[in-house]
């Protein structure tokens, strides 16, 4: 009897229906009725590089400079121009072609951590109920509200490609490499760099566990074998992305993540050959704060969470009619980080069947799991760990790139589910064995009295155990702090007894499994019933569906009063200061404006100097005025919630000749400087430059009142032009921000372009008049675009022929099976 392929497919593609159909459910909104989702992640992406998404639509022109936010920077972490790369296709497949910012990313994690646990040799339907376990796990949710779509479509990719590893690892080279191959291009395709270093590390840990025991089974020759494949399937994924990877890491040099310019800064703090680990690490969980994993409202939920009309703060602000308004985004968060979204539940009866899983599993899995898990909940404390994370910091390579360690916890989420599947897979296994009740009731009583003991105490006890003090608590009277209190215990205890509810319903349909075995599908959809209904509500708390507007509104970013006021000036070259927001945190000003601040935890490092220098602790009006800062947007005086706009008569414009010329030693001098000078007459220049200035000895000269410097021609954001006009040699200023991408030209002939007042571009220009170009030409892309391109030929060929091999194979062997 042949088997034919549609019969080998089908279990598969009931799957992907039924994941379909989830999906379809939960984002019905978005689905059904044209709605959309305000995320502002992808509101922040928008501003980004809003320039150059402009130019290009009118010229089909790619500009590598964006000019509105942190007064201009690279195009590298803003708006690169695309490049090709073959796996954009298989992103378009795997995720059905649905929008990647909420639908399809999570269609993705659904189907990944299927793919990843038939590679488990986990059957289809078992491996359904775990796909949905890791996907609804909380924090897949609450990224998708913020708009954090490139993070949740790398950490889709992750369980995939221990899959495929794993299949490597177990001798089945076609499909493994095939997965490991596509899902691997992805997650460098979409491009999240630290939850692929998170990835990275798992990997690490995998390969030791399968190393110790290729050791222990005689089986080094297989193993070398395996991870020689792997690394070649690695630089095959690569390839594609090195149009955007070469660029990234060419600028991540000059970025905040590369590192420091200052030796030390006024508080004599060391130097890091990446961020500042202050800065690192302010996203840090508690200690106690993982019991999130557990207990989702262990920590007060998120930092504007939903009360009812039942809670103590309704009660109590009732009489003063904002009870509702307050109500609507509590600040119920009291643990260690400074705000956050919400908490990372991984789901009650996931923690139960994961401790399940460490009693009863058996093999590498077991253990690579395990020590994944720790690995995450040991990073994600940061600077409440500082024994075991400063020395990570210092010496793991890479890590001081990275900030929010919370964000570890990614890992630890994929891993519990995983582990806690794989205890479901080895009850079904052996659900016949003559020792079934005997082996499996002893570990099932022990799991039960650890988590659901644990909830239970906590339940019972929690009250009394922690003081409710959140970090928001300064900004409300006494009398509203209590209430917020009294309503953070009562979120603890009720979702602590939620726990305990479900564990207990687990615990219940499993122990009567083993006590008379029945039909395993009764135990998955079962469990996969209350896992869904558990991790589900909670999500609903986070992201459902009031949070989506019509797709219009959704979309349109609209100008408030004083943008309509800035941009009623006919001059649209000058830069706005917006004090009504968190200035260097927020992009939505860029979206409009040439702003001095923006949103971007990638901004050059000089800027971020610059930001901590002189606007961190005050602004500091000599850098405003340099920078070319024409208006300041307030908070007004007289009506609350309303804005004003001033304009800075002092800023100076596009570019200048300055009389003084002075040379600092280093860049910490150059950066204190700045403090007192004026900038319409002096600059301060490192003495490593001095080289393109031989003839500056006399430093000091007047500016002749006939000449001139403006901007002629802003033909686009990369491209600019001067006309200056001038009896003697000077030296010019432009309030630009320097970069190592431009060049310039006066009257075309390519002169050196120098660095001033620490982030600006400085031209000595000769006498007479001419014509100045500034062009920003990124040759390290323009070289790199090209590999991409030949490289997705050749990947593409490459994956397309073991596609069909594979396939060939499977039902080849499929088929031999059958007629046996």
């Amino acid at each position: 009897m042949k088997t034919k392929p549609f019969h080998l497919a089908l279990p598969h593609l009931i799957a992907v229906a039924v994941f379909l159909i989830i999906t379809l459910i939960y984002f019905a909104p978005a689905a059904f009725e044209g709605k959309d989702l305000v995320q502002g992640d992808i509101t922040n992406a928008k501003a980004t590089g809003v320039d150059i998404r402009e130019h290009f639509k009118a010229t089909g022109e790619h500009v590598f400079w964006s000019n509105t936010m942190f007064g201009g920077m690279p195009a590298n972490y803003t708006a690169m121009p695309p490049t090709t790369n073959v796996f954009r296709v298989f992103g378009e497949i795997f995720t059905l072609g649905l929008p990647k910012s909420h639908l399809g990313q999570f269609f993705l994690a659904l189907l990944g951590f299927y793919i990843f646990l038939l590679a488990l040799n986990c059957k289809p339907w078992l491996s359904m109920i775990g796909a949905i376990a890791y996907a609804f796990a909380s924090y897949n949710l609450i990224i998708i509200g913020a708009g954090h779509m490139n993070k949740g479509l790398v950490m889709a990719t992750m369980a995939p490609i221990l899959g495929g590893i794993i299949l490597c690892y177990r001798k089945k080279f076609l499909w493994g490499g095939l997965i490991t191959l596509i899902f691997t291009g992805l997650n460098i395709l979409w491009g999240h760099q630290q939850i692929t270093y998170y990835l990275i590390l798992t990997i690490v840990i995998l390969a030791l566990v399968y190393l110790y025991y290729a050791f222990k089974e005689k089986q080094l020759k297989h193993f070398v074998l395996s991870s020689a494949v792997l690394l070649v399937l690695a630089g095959l994924a690569v390839l594609p992305a090195l149009g955007f990877l070469i660029p990234s890491a060419d600028y991540a040099k000059e970025s905040m993540r590369g590192g420091a310019v200052l030796q030390t800064d006024t508080e004599g703090k060391k130097e890091s050959s990446g961020l500042e680990i202050d800065y690192a690490f302010a996203w840090s969980y508690g200690k106690a704060e993982t019991m999130t994993l557990l207990i989702p409202n262990f920590y007060g939920g998120s930092s504007h969470y939903a009360l009812g009309t039942d809670s103590e703060c309704y009660k109590k602000l009732r009489s003063t009619g904002q009870a509702r308004q307050f109500c609507r985004a509590a600040p119920t968060y009291w643990g260690a980080q400074p705000f956050t979204s919400g908490p990372v539940y991984a789901g009650a009866i996931i923690c139960f069947l994961f401790v399940l899983g460490l009693f009863i599993v058996k093999g590498p899995e077991k253990w690579w799991l395990l020590l994944a898990t720790v690995l995450a909940i040991l990073m994600s404390w940061g600077h409440n760990f500082m024994a075991f994370n400063e020395f990570l910091f210092n010496h793991l390579p890479l890590y001081n790139k990275f900030r929010v360690p919370s964000m570890s916890l990614v890992i630890a989420s994929l891993a519990m589910a995983a582990l806690g599947i794989l205890a479901v897979k080895e009850l079904l296994d052996h659900r016949k064995d003559a020792q079934f009740a005997q082996t499996y009731f002893k570990p099932l009583y022990l799991s039960f009295a650890i988590v659901g003991g644990l909830s239970l105490i906590i339940a019972l006890f929690g009250s009394s155990m922690f003081d409710f003090s959140g970090n928001s608590d300064a900004n409300f009277p006494a009398w509203l702090v209590e209430a917020l209190k009294a309503d953070r215990q009562q979120l603890l205890r009720s979702d602590a007894w939620r726990s305990f509810l479900y564990i207990l319903l687990a615990f219940a349909l499993i122990w009567f499994f083993i006590k008379k075995p029945f039909k395993e599908i009764y135990v998955i959809l079962g469990l996969g019933l209350l896992i869904t209904l558990d991790l589900w509500t909670v999500d609903k708390r986070f992201l459902n569906h009031s949070d989506f507007v019509p797709k219009q509104k959704a979309k349109e970013i609209l100008p408030s009063e004083a943008d309509l006021q800035i941009l009623q000036d006919k001059d649209p070259n000058y830069r706005v200061l917006n004090l009504t927001t968190s200035t260097f945190n927020d992009a939505r000003t860029s979206y409009f404006h040439k702003s001095i601040g923006g949103y971007s935890g990638a901004k050059l490092r000089r800027y971020q100097d610059i930001i901590d220098y002189h606007f961190s602790k005050g602004i500091n009006t000599n850098v405003l005025n340099m920078l070319n800062t024409r208006y300041i947007i307030l908070p007004s005086q007289e009506q609350q919630g309303k804005t004003v706009v001033q304009r800075n008569s002092q800023a100076l414009g596009n570019a200048w000749f300055v009389e003084k010329i002075t040379w600092v030693d280093g860049p910490n001098a150059e950066i204190v400087a700045l403090n007192d000078f004026n900038p319409a007459k002096e600059v301060f220049i490192d003495k490593a430059w001095q080289h393109l200035l031989p003839n500056s000895s006399t430093l000091e000269q007047t500016t002749d009142s006939s000449a001139y410097i403006r901007l002629s021609d802003y033909r686009s954001p990369g491209n600019l032009f001067y006309e200056s006009n001038n009896p003697q040699a000077q030296l010019a200023v432009f309030s630009e921000v320097y970069y190592k991408t431009w060049q310039v030209f006066i009257d075309d002939e390519r002169v050196p372009l120098l660095r001033v007042n620490y982030i600006l571009r400085g031209l000595e220009i000769p006498a007479g008049q001419h014509i100045i170009e500034f062009k920003c030409v990124d040759e390290v892309y323009e070289r790199s675009a090209a590999l991409s391109k030949w490289s997705s030929v050749i990947v593409g060929l490459l994956i397309l022929g073991f596609t069909g091999f594979a396939g060939f194979k499977t039902i080849k062997k499929s088929t031999k099976r059958k007629s046996e």
